[in-house]
Parts: C-alpha cells; structure tokens; sequence
C-alpha cells in the first residue's frame, strides 16, 4: 500500500489542485483551515462522510500541534500544504517541535477511554496513509497525512 501512495503522489496530474498556507498557532485558525479543506476538494464531489473524515483528521493533527507542540502560543505558527486530485488527498503539516519523537505517541487503551489523548488515533483510524517525518538538528516536523480517493465505499484508514 505504501508504495500505491508513493506512486499516486509522485504521478499527480498537472491538474490537481495545490494550496500551501501559513497559518497562527492558535486555535481560531481551526475553523479557517476546514474552509479551505472544504474549498479544495468542492469540485471532486466527496460526499458529506469522506469530506468530514478529511476536516476531522486535519483538525486533530492541526490542534496536536498548537496544543502539544506550541503549548497554546498563539506567536508560533505552521504551515499546511493540501494537493488533491481526482484519485488522492494529501495534507502534510509542517511545524518545529525538537523534543517530538513519533515512536513516543502512546496508544490509547480503548477499554479505558478518557477526554484527549485519541488524536492521532482517530488520524490513524480515517488517513490511509500517515507519516512524521522529524529534522532531528533543525526540530522539524513534517505530518504527511493521505486519503484515497477512489476507494470511496472503503471505510477505515490504515490501523483498520
């Protein structure tokens, strides 16, 4: 699956649509940022599900960063690619968070389930593809997050 992804990205059609903004680390910038989510895809026709899955695994990588990485300050701020075409969407999340170490995320115990901790979870649960890349000497982190488009009748993402 992982090389399908790779191909899929590495063979976008010159005509899919590219978006690149620079967003404030705070969290009124959650409710601009699915606007654009959902302007980017208008004409490919999601549907209601796959559009929300999409707003709903961005919004929770978006809020791990300004909660976790930028602990609530609005100064820092990231910056969010998103190219879709007909056949895939991908969201990479680009932001500083030197201590950051992927391997670290816990895996929430489901038979416990309290308030938060389900972020990348639920990421997990919806993107069929989702991978942090670290810059260990810059502190850079990259989130690539990957929905398939054309498997609209599959529900699920990568843990599934």
């Amino acid at each position: 699956m992982h090389d399908r992804i790779r191909q899929l990205i590495e063979e976008l059609p010159a005509n899919a649509t590219y978006m690149k903004m620079h967003v404030q680390g705070s969290s009124e910038t959650l409710a601009l940022i699915r606007r654009v989510l959902a302007a980017c895809v208008q004409h490919l026709n999601l549907g209601a599900a796959m559009l929300n899955d999409i707003k709903l695994a961005t919004t929770e990588a978006c809020t791990n960063v300004i909660k976790h990485a930028y602990k609530f300050n609005e100064r820092m701020s990231f910056d969010l690619e998103i190219t879709t075409s007909e056949e895939v969407f991908v969201v990479d999340v680009y932001y500083h968070d030197p201590d950051f170490v992927p391997a670290n995320i816990p895996v929430p115990n489901l038979n416990e389930i309290k308030e938060g901790g389900l972020g990348v979870f639920i990421i997990r649960n919806i993107m069929d593809h989702v991978d942090y890349i670290t810059e260990s000497d810059s502190g850079r982190v990259r989130l690539q997050m990957v929905k398939i488009l054309k498997q609209q009748d599959r529900s699920g993402g990568q843990c599934a």
